[in-house]
C-alpha cells in the first residue's frame, strides 16, 4: 500500500477514535459534575485521564499536533486532579467542557478538510497550558506518568486496559460503513430474488395443474370414435399420451426441484439478512449521546433545571436511521428545554416540581420505529400559533392539530425575540424534513400546562422497506407502509364537499380530503366520475389525504434503489425498486404528494354526478376576523360557492392573481392590505376590472360608505345588520344568479 493511500486510512481511522474519546470525555464529566465528591469520582477522574493519554498518544501516531499539545495540557491538569493538588471546581469544569468542545470541533474539521489553526484550539490549548502550569507550582505527590505507548485505533498506559465511550474486545473488527451498506444491498437482492423464486414455483405448479387436465381430457376421448378408427389413429393416440406423460413427470420433477431450492434460498437469504441487519444494529444511546450535553448548557443558560430521561437506550436501530436521528432528536431538546420547560418559579406556581423533565424514548412497533421527546413544560400556545400565522398571512387552520403542524414550517416560530436557541418553531422544518427522508412521518400532541410530545414514526431500515403497492393510471407505485394510516373502499355518493374539497367522512375526525393520485402526478387516466366504488389509500404526513387509486397490489419488502444524480430530483419520487416481473417501481415522496396535492385547487372528480356541482363559482373571502370569516365561509359554501379564504387583502390579491375567481368578498379595516385598496387594486387591473366586489365592514357611517363606492364596490353591507339572505342575495343578482 502506498504512503498517501496508507495515511488517508489512518487519518479515517483517528477521526472515528477521536469521535469516541469525545463521547468518553463528555460522558464522564456529566457524571463527575453531578457528583463531584461521590464515590465514583476517583474512576472518573482516571477515566477522564485515560481517555485525554490514549487520544495523545493516537494524535501522535498521525502526525496532528494541535490535538496532541492540547491532550498531554489536559493530561497535567487531570493529573493534578488526581493527585489531590486541586479540587474539580467550577474553572476545571469549564475548560475541560470546552476542551472536549474543541475536539468535537477538529473531528469535523478534518473530516471537511479544514485547518485546525482556525479552530478554538489554538485559543483553548494556552488556557490549559497556564492552567496546568499554576498547579504545577503547588507542592503534591505526583502519580508515575505514564509512558505515552498508543497504538491507532486505542492506547492506554501499560498495563491498563482502556476504558472509553467504545468497548473493546478481542474478535472486534472495524468495518467500513459503505461496505456493510453494499453487503445490505446484496442481501436485500438475495430477498427480491427469493421473492421472484416463490413465484416461479407457483407458475409451474399452475403449468401441472393445466397439465392433469389435459391429461382427463384425453382420458375422456378415449372412446372418441375418430381417434379410435384403426390402428393409424390408436398408435398416434398412444404416441401422444406418451409424450404427455413424459412432460408431465418433468414438471412435476421441476417443481420438486424448485421447491427444493426455494427452501434453501429461503433458509440462506434469511439466515444472511439477518446476520448483515444485526452488524449494523447500534443501540439507541448512541443517538442520544450528545443530549445530556445540550441539556446541560441549555439549562444553565436559562438558569433552570431539567432532568433527561432516555427511554428505550438498548433498543437497537439500523445504523443509517440512527444517523439520521441525530439531528432531529437533538432540535426536539433543545426547543423542548428552551421552549418548553419553565422557570422554576413558573414551575412552583403551577404546583410542578422545580426540576423539569425531558424524556427521550424509542420503542419497536411491529416493522417501524417510534421514537419520541416529551416534556413536561407549559404546551404549545394555540393562540400564539395563530397569532403568528396570521401576521405570516398563513389560512388559519381550525383543527389544533392542524396549528401544531404550522410549528414544523421552515422559520416558523413563535418566540418574540431571535436567540441563539429562540423558540419551538426554531428548528421544527428539520425534524420534518429529516423524517421525511427517511420515509417516516411526524406528529405533535399537546396539552396546555401538561408539555408537549413530538413522535416520529420511521421504518426499521432504509434498504428495505416495507412497502405497499397500488396501481394509478396504469402504472405501479410503491408507497412507505410508515406512511399509509389506512386503506378505504367506498361508494363514490358517499364523497362529499367541504372547503372547495372533495372529502370524505372520518369518524376519528374532520373529514379526509380525497384526490386521484393520478392526477397529482400528472398522469391521465385513473379513477374518474364513472367509477361507480373508490378504492383510496390515507396518508397522514404532513397532514391526512387520501389519494384515490386505480388498484391495491400488495404489501411486501421492497430493495430501495436511488435514482442517480440525473433524474434523483424528480417531483414526488423518493426511488424505485425492481418488482419480480423486472419491471420498475417507483416509490412515492408521501410528504410531496400531500403538500402538491392541499396546493392545487379543489377537484370534483370522484363523487357522483349529484354529489358535487362540476362547475361552482368561486369566491375569495378576506377578512382578519377568524369568527366573521368561518361564518361567511359557512354560508358561502352552503349555499354551493367554492370559497378561498384569505386574512387580508394582500393574501388576497395573491389568491386572485394565483387562482382567480368570480366574485371578491372583503373586510375593509385589515392589516397589510385594507379592503379599500385591495378594490381600487381590482379595478386598476385590465384582467380584474370587471369582478364584482362586495365589502361587508362595521364601518357604518355615511363617509365610510362614500369611500366604498369611490374604490369601485359594487356593494356594501354593514356587519351590525348583517343578515346572510342580503348577503345571498347580493352575490346572486350580482353572479346573474346560481352558485
Amino acid at each position: 500500500m502506498d504512503k498517501d493511500k496508507l495515511a488517508r486510512r489512518l487519518l479515517a481511522t483517528f477521526q472515528e477514535e477521536l469521535g469516541e474519546h469525545v463521547g468518553a470525555l463528555n460522558e464522564n464529566l456529566l457524571a463527575l459534575e453531578k457528583d463531584p465528591a461521590g464515590p465514583e469520582s476517583p474512576a472518573r477522574v482516571k477515566s477522564l485521564f485515560r481517555a485525554a493519554h490514549s487520544l495523545k498518544g493516537a494524535a501522535r501516531s498521525v502526525s496532528i499536533r494541535p490535538i496532541e499539545e492540547m491532550c498531554h495540557h489536559m493530561e497535567e491538569v487531570l493529573r493534578a486532579v488526581q493527585g489531590g493538588v486541586v479540587t474539580v471546581e467550577k474553572e476545571i469544569f469549564a475548560i475541560l467542557f470546552a476542551a472536549a468542545d474543541a475536539l468535537d470541533d477538529a473531528r469535523k474539521r478534518l473530516a471537511g478538510g479544514q485547518d485546525l489553526a482556525a479552530g478554538p484550539l489554538d485559543e483553548l490549548s494556552p488556557r490549559l497550558a497556564a492552567l496546568a502550569a499554576r498547579q504545577a507550582k503547588t507542592p503534591a505527590p505526583q502519580p508515575p506518568v505514564p509512558s505515552g505507548r498508543s497504538s491507532i485505533l486505542l492506547s492506554a498506559p501499560p498495563g491498563e486496559a482502556v476504558e472509553t465511550g467504545a468497548a473493546v474486545a478481542e474478535g472486534i473488527v472495524r468495518v467500513a460503513a459503505p461496505k456493510l451498506d453494499l453487503l445490505l444491498a446484496r442481501s436485500g437482492e438475495l430477498l427480491v430474488a427469493q421473492g421472484r423464486l416463490e413465484r416461479a414455483e407457483a407458475r409451474v405448479a399452475a403449468i401441472g395443474d393445466t397439465l392433469a387436465q389435459v391429461g382427463r381430457e384425453l382420458k375422456h376421448r378415449r372412446q372418441d370414435q375418430r381417434l379410435e378408427s384403426g390402428s393409424a389413429g390408436r398408435s398416434a393416440r398412444a404416441e401422444l399420451e406418451a409424450k404427455f406423460g413424459e412432460a408431465r413427470a418433468a414438471v412435476d420433477r421441476l417443481g420438486i426441484t424448485l421447491r427444493d431450492d426455494r427452501r434453501a434460498i429461503v433458509r440462506a437469504a434469511s439466515l444472511m439478512d439477518e446476520a448483515v441487519r444485526r452488524m449494523r444494529l447500534l443501540p439507541f444511546a448512541e443517538a442520544c449521546q450528545a443530549l445530556e450535553r445540550a441539556v446541560r448548557d441549555l439549562a444553565k443558560a436559562k438558569e433552570t433545571e431539567v432532568e433527561l430521561v432516555v427511554e428505550g437506550a438498548s433498543i437497537e436501530i439500523d445504523r443509517s436511521i440512527l444517523e439520521g436521528l441525530r439531528d432531529p432528536l437533538r432540535a426536539l431538546v433543545r426547543n423542548a428545554v428552551d421552549h418548553g420547560i419553565e422557570t422554576p418559579a413558573r414551575r412552583r406556581a403551577a404546583g410542578k416540581p422545580e426540576q423539569g423533565r425531558v424524556v427521550v424514548a424509542a420503542a419497536m412497533r411491529g416493522s417501524s420505529i417510534e421514537v419520541s421527546v416529551a416534556d413536561d413544560g407549559s404546551g404549545v400556545d394555540l393562540a400564539a400559533v395563530r397569532a403568528r400565522a396570521r401576521q405570516r398571512g398563513l389560512p388559519l387552520p381550525h383543527e389544533d392539530r392542524d396549528c401544531f403542524a404550522l410549528l414544523f414550517e421552515p422559520g416558523f416560530s413563535t418566540a418574540e425575540q431571535v436567540t441563539e436557541i429562540s423558540g419551538r418553531g426554531v428548528g421544527l422544518d428539520i425534524v420534518k424534513t429529516s423524517a421525511e427522508a427517511l420515509h417516516g412521518r411526524v406528529e405533535l400532541i399537546s396539552e396546555p400546562g401538561r408539555g408537549t410530545r413530538v413522535i416520529l414514526t420511521l421504518p426499521a431500515t432504509l434498504t428495505t422497506i416495507r412497502a405497499l403497492l397500488l396501481a394509478a393510471a396504469g402504472e405501479t407505485f410503491a408507497v412507505p407502509a410508515a406512511s399509509v394510516l389506512r386503506l378505504l373502499r367506498i361508494d363514490s355518493t358517499g364523497i362529499r364537499s367541504a372547503g372547495g374539497r372533495e372529502v370524505v367522512p372520518d369518524g376519528e375526525g374532520p373529514p379526509i380530503p380525497i384526490v386521484p393520485l393520478a392526477s397529482v402526478l400528472g398522469l391521465r387516466g385513473g379513477t374518474g366520475p364513472a367509477t361507480r366504488k373508490v378504492t383510496a389509500v390515507v396518508v397522514g404526513a404532513p397532514a391526512r389525504v387520501a389519494f384515490a387509486v386505480d388498484e391495491l397490489i400488495a404489501e411486501r419488502e421492497i430493495l430501495v434503489k436511488a435514482l442517480g444524480p440525473r433524474i434523483g430530483q424528480v417531483g414526488h419520487v423518493a426511488g424505485a425498486t425492481i418488482l419480480e416481473t423486472g419491471r420498475v417501481a417507483l416509490i412515492l415522496n408521501v410528504a410531496e404528494l400531500v403538500r402538491t396535492a392541499m396546493e392545487r385547487p379543489g377537484e370534483a372528480a370522484l363523487a357522483a354526478g349529484q354529489a358535487v356541482p362540476q362547475a361552482r363559482k368561486r369566491i375569495i373571502l378576506a377578512d382578519d376576523s377568524v369568527t366573521t370569516r368561518n361564518l361567511e365561509r359557512s354560508i358561502l359554501e352552503s349555499a354551493g360557492y367554492e370559497v378561498l379564504i384569505a386574512v387580508d387583502g394582500e393574501q388576497a390579491w395573491r389568491l386572485l392573481l394565483d387562482r382567480g375567481a368570480d366574485l371578491l368578498v372583503s373586510d375593509v379595516d385589515m392589516p397589510r392590505m385594507g379592503g379599500i385598496s385591495l378594490c381600487k387594486a381590482v379595478r386598476a387591473s385590465k384582467r380584474f376590472r370587471d369582478l364584482p366586489v362586495v365589502l361587508v365592514t362595521g364601518l357604518e357611517s355615511e363617509e365610510d360608505r362614500a369611500r366604498g363606492g369611490e374604490a369601485g364596490a359594487d356593494a356594501y353591507i354593514v356587519k351590525s345588520s348583517f343578515d346572510q339572505r342580503d348577503l345571498l342575495s347580493t352575490i346572486s343578482s350580482l353572479l346573474g344568479g346560481g352558485a
